[in-house]
């Protein structure tokens, strides 16, 4: 079974120690794309005949299951291949090398995730701005140092969250685009002698470019590196919103219910509402941000072109998308069916907007400021502004006033509805090129 270090016995702990097996599950599919598009790219340059490259494209598809034994996918597929078609199977080899080729498989795989993450959070953000619609009057607090600040609406916090989200989205769709470039034909570093066409087999595989250098292409890693920067920034992000949504719903502060189905008793006490699924979330964004750091400090050391640590980052890309993924269902979820409770705002939070008024009348802030800090100090403050009337009082554009607000709202979907159409041309781009794949495909087999 091993096909290429033949120093080592198939049994010996060595091979199990150094072996990416379980990890390369995760890009079988990804893997036999990119042979196909090797095998097809051999095909069209003159090296392969056209019974020997149906031969083969049609192993590739006969091969389903991932065997212990192997050093990784690679070697398992080529084994599978030769054994299918016999010796002119070898021609796999031609002009390839794993490290080429896995670092396209990575690249396909990361890009498949980014896309399915990219339209989770658009659907997110439609989820906030529809509770944004209804929610424009709901009185809702706002603090600083956990200690109350001012009054705000429901609406209000829901666009902060979406506010954040739209930066975020920027930064992962950025993520895709640094991604979705070929290093296919760049050999184990420096290329081949095989006069391959690198531009054609990355239009073969939906890749908007090459990346020309062979030793980056190779052994780079800093795209993925990149990506998963970003999805731990929406996680860090996550995890905030998960404070506060905690912290809220606690009886002792009462002002938020959470979903029936995002809560759970205690085996003891009954009347216990814990947030167990926000709680789990807060420790998934550690963990997210513990593969990122995996990811830091295998690559830091590691010399220029291909070494054995790389595959042993693998497993850290899929583990915080994977992460990522059920966080932002969790966090729809939970957004969609949030209660604000019956609660009094406290009649200081209006203090502002009385020392604000005072000023507009000519007095210099300051002495406002002082002249109510002192009434408040002696325990003789009385606002007569209510809640509702100071949210109307905002007079700047991002405020809670529900009149600002609305033409937030419609700027926003706005917004979310260029981002989605963005998307789903490039999305359309990528699987329009790889349909000419499987047409070639298609065409040989038949």
């Amino acid at each position: 079974m091993v096909l290429y270090r033949r120093w080592g016995s198939e049994k010996d702990f060595v091979s199990t120690y150094t072996s990416s097996i379980d990890s390369d599950k995760e890009i079988v599919e990804e893997v036999k794309i990119v042979m196909k598009a090797h095998v097809i790219e051999l095909y069209l340059s003159g090296y392969m005949t056209k019974d020997t490259t149906k031969r083969i494209l049609l192993a590739i598809n006969s091969f389903h299951e991932l065997k212990e034994g192997y050093e990784d996918i690679h070697e398992a597929l080529e084994d599978h291949i030769i054994k299918t078609v016999g010796e002119e199977g070898g021609w796999v080899g031609f002009g390839r090398s794993r490290n080429d080729h896995v670092a396209t498989a990575l690249r396909l795989k990361m890009r498949k995730y980014l896309i399915e993450i990219l339209y989770d959070l658009i659907s997110l953000r439609k989820t906030l701005i529809e509770k944004s619609k209804t929610s424009t009057e709901i009185l809702f607090p706002t603090y600083t140092h956990f200690q109350p600040a001012q009054p705000s609406t429901l609406a209000h916090y829901f666009l902060y969250i979406e506010d954040e989200l739209a930066t975020i989205w920027n930064y992962i769709y950025s993520s895709l685009l640094m991604v979705n470039r070929s290093p296919l034909g760049s050999g184990a570093i420096v290329g081949t002698n095989v006069k391959l066409d690198r531009k054609r087999e990355a239009e073969l595989l939906g890749f908007d470019d090459i990346i020309y250098n062979t030793i980056s292409a190779t052994s780079s890693r800093l795209d993925l590196i990149n990506a998963v920067s970003n999805l731990s920034l929406l996680m860090l992000f996550f995890s905030r919103i998960a404070e506060d949504l905690i912290l809220l719903s606690s009886m002792f502060v009462n002002i938020i219910k959470l979903p029936d189905s995002h809560v759970s008793t205690s085996s003891l006490m009954p009347q216990k509402r814990n947030a167990v699924t926000l709680e789990v979330l807060r420790s998934k964004a550690g963990e997210c941000f513990g593969d990122l750091s995996s990811l830091f400090n295998i690559y830091k050391g590691l010399p220029s072109g291909y070494n054995l640590d790389l595959q042993e980052m693998n497993k850290h890309y899929w583990d915080c998308t994977k992460i990522v993924i059920s966080s932002i269902e969790v966090i729809n979820s939970i957004l969609e069916g949030i209660e604000v409770l019956s609660f009094q705002l406290n009649d200081k939070t209006t203090a502002t907007d009385v020392a604000e008024d005072l000023a507009i009348t000519g007095i210099p802030y300051r002495k406002a400021y002082m002249e109510v800090a002192n009434r408040i100090r002696a325990g003789t403050f009385i606002s007569e502004i209510s809640p509702k009337t100071s949210i109307y009082k905002k007079a700047v554009i991002g405020s809670p006033n529900p009149e600002l607000i609305k033409e937030e709202i419609k700027i926003k979907e706005n917004r979310i509805a260029e981002e989605e159409n963005k998307l789903k041309q490039y999305e359309e781009k990528i699987i329009g090129k790889m349909n000419e794949l499987k047409v070639i495909e298609d065409d040989l087999i038949l």
